[in-house]
């Protein structure tokens, strides 16, 4: 269960900070981490964290601050939970004082960025909150090229071909594995004469079973994203309820007829069973629930209706989803009538369409509503006809004693209620009138004409098969070529890191010679060792070491405590963080030597070092000539008062 999980954690707690967050990081009911961060950091801090969650106070101000952050968090390779902490159950809200209070016992008028984002982190451990939900139920899965091209001849033509072939490959990779793991998809290619630069899938599938079956990847050319699929608007989820595929439910008991043009972008047009247009939309990559969720807020589909002779994949599953009987005509609607039907419905309805896909939608839905109008017109009257003489039976039964209701249940009774008739594709009527031989000839060319056409387009598919061919087995050479240069490329890198590889090795070796030259000036008693501190270092094992100096921050010597220090028997240290001599005095007078480090010596630090004994000496017998002399004085100074404050009493 959900709340099991998030108490053991880790939870990450973070609230907006100025323009940055405050975050805390709990862990087995502890805080191991707390600081801030940069939004660009956040997702860095994920990946190596691995939260089960991330706590939030308000989702509306972390999208604000850090707009990518749910396309990011989205394709990571494990899921996190967004938890709204204060959103208490997903219709009630609570604010961050009020829960603290409530679950902690702390009256507090105002929580900072800090606490706050230590208390979310604790609140949503203990099952506060609701579960944010940013995604659909959906994983899109984009294959594109990795760089783009610029104009540059045969060259960048060969490399446009390669991607191309590469791409394919990967898509029907990519298209056989979701097959194969039963996980139903919509595919969106790119049409040929603009490029095949991306292939993007639509599964309807949560992200991590995608990518138990399609791993993301990248080489030079090509790249592969997994990502889930952001929601239109945000939901909240109670931490108990059960997380499943969301129902998409319509808010409308009408009836429409959905026209779609699917492909890279897709046109949808919504009708009503009398022929008006209702919505004429069209968005890139659009899944069929999204589509559903357009329909679904005017009504219930009851026909799904193409431009072509043959359905698209997408359309036969959009209408499989809702139960919904396909459309299609007997030949696809050329671009003349599909743009007459479009320039009527604009001048009778007022409808724009702004582009093709919404013009193709517009004409495959009216087409269809054309079509089924006699029928719809004759049950519309017979409906009418059957209720009329009801609603006179129903009135002669009240004028008998009846009351409406016994009058309305009776009648009701009576009407008979035909079966369900099946739905088929409609054909136009021929009518008859003088000018049937006419339409015969008219008829007869077009089959004549359309089967010139499915010869051209059989021959035209032979003739483009033989040339990919062609165009593939040059692309291998190519592709040899290619492999060839790339590889000389990556032996010419590497050879550069193996000079930076041999310079960095000589560099350690001189080092070393360094460090073992300097142990053995220690050894002989010439240098001292300088030790750096650290909270786990023994002390009482730093004065067992001959000739050697503590070296410590200020704040370090403060918490360790000088008096500490001297009752060890550690009686010199060297300081990293101290410049002026005037803050030392006190300390000497304390009884402890204390050298700021840039009088001995001005490199980088390390664990250990060695210096000249001379050199440590000197400053010591330096700051102790200036530093001595100076107590001298004070004592002295101290006397006097000390006597002349006596006398005067005696005096008086």
């Amino acid at each position: 269960m959900l709340i099991e999980e998030l108490s053991s954690g880790p939870i990450i707690g973070i609230d907006i900070n100025g323009r940055r967050f405050s975050y805390a990081i709990l862990g087995n009911g502890e805080i191991i981490e707390k600081g801030v961060i940069d939004p660009q950091d956040l997702i860095k801090m994920v990946k190596k964290v691995r939260p089960k969650a991330i706590a939030i106070d308000n989702i509306g101000e972390l999208m604000e601050l850090s707009p990518s952050i749910i396309k990011r968090l989205g394709r990571l390779p494990f899921n996190v939970y967004l938890i709204q902490v204060t959103k208490v159950r997903p219709d009630a809200d609570e604010t961050m004082e009020l829960l603290v209070n409530k679950y902690f016992g702390l009256n507090v008028a105002k929580l900072d960025p800090d606490s706050t984002a230590e208390y979310l982190a604790r609140l949503c451990a203990m099952g506060v909150g609701s579960i944010v939900k940013v995604y659909e139920p959906e994983t899109k899965i984009i294959v594109k090229a990795a760089i783009s091209t610029t104009p540059g001849g045969m060259s960048r033509n060969r490399f446009e071909r390669n991607v191309a072939h590469r791409i394919r490959y990967l898509a029907k990779e990519i298209r056989e594995r979701l097959e194969s793991n039963g996980l139903d998809y919509d595919m969106f290619i790119t049409p040929e004469s603009e490029g095949l630069r991306s292939v993007v899938f639509i599964i309807y599938a949560d992200r991590s079973v995608v990518r138990s079956v399609v791993k993301p990847r990248k080489s030079m050319d090509v790249k592969v994203i997994i990502e889930s699929v952001p929601t239109d608007s945000i939901k909240f989820v109670g931490l108990t309820e059960q997380e499943g595929a969301e129902s998409i439910s319509t808010a409308k008991d009408r009836k429409l007829i959905i026209g779609i043009d699917p492909g890279i972008v897709t046109g949808v047009a919504v009708l009503d069973l009398n022929g008006n247009v209702l919505t004429l939309q069209s968005g890139k990559n659009l899944s069929r629930r999204h589509v559903l969720r357009i329909v679904y807020q005017y009504g219930t589909p009851v026909l799904v209706a193409v431009d072509t002779a043959k359905p698209s994949d997408y359309a036969k599953k959009l209408a499989a989803m809702v139960g919904a009987v396909i459309y299609y005509p007997d030949r696809d609607l050329s671009i003349a009538e599909k743009s007459e039907i479009a320039i009527k419905i604009s001048r009778e309805q007022g409808v724009t369409v702004k582009d093709p896909h919404m013009r193709d939608a517009l004409a495959a839905a009216y087409k269809a509503f054309i079509q089924l109008k006699p029928k719809l017109d004759r049950v519309e009257e017979e409906v009418r006809r059957a209720y009329a003489k009801a609603i006179d039976d129903a009135k002669a039964l009240v004028i008998k004693g009846a009351s409406i209701k016994q009058a309305i249940d009776e009648v009701s009774r009576r009407i008979e209620v035909q079966p369900q008739q099946e739905v088929r594709l409609l054909t136009t009527e021929k009518c008859e009138c003088e000018c049937d031989k006419l339409r015969e000839e008219y008829e007869s060319t077009i089959r004549t004409l359309n089967a010139e056409i499915e010869r051209l387009n059989k021959l035209y598919n032979e003739t483009k098969d033989k040339l990919e061919e062609l165009i593939n087995n040059y692309d291998v050479e190519v592709r040899k070529d290619q492999i060839v240069r790339s590889l000389y490329a990556r032996i010419d890198m590497l050879e550069g890191d193996i000079e930076k590889y041999k310079l960095r090795i000589k560099e350690l070796e001189s080092n070393m010679r360094n460090l073992m030259n300097d142990f053995l000036e220690y050894l002989r008693g010439s240098k001292y060792v300088l030790i750096r501190y650290s909270e786990g270092l023994d002390l009482n094992s730093v004065v067992q070491i001959h000739n050697s100096i503590l070296v410590m921050s200020i704040g370090e010597l403060m918490n360790v405590g000088i008096d500490k220090l001297i009752s060890i028997g550690i009686n010199s240290v060297v300081l990293i963080d101290v410049t002026e001599k005037s803050m030392l005095r006190p300390i000497w007078k304390r009884g402890l030597r204390v050298i700021p480090i840039g009088m001995i010596y001005n490199g980088s630090l390390s664990e250990v070092l060695f210096i000249d004994r001379s050199i440590i000496n000197n400053a010591i017998e330096s700051l102790g000539r200036e530093f001595l002399s100076a107590l001298d004085e004070d004592q002295l100074r101290k006397m006097i008062n000390e006597y002349r404050r006596l006398r005067s009493g005696m005096l008086e």
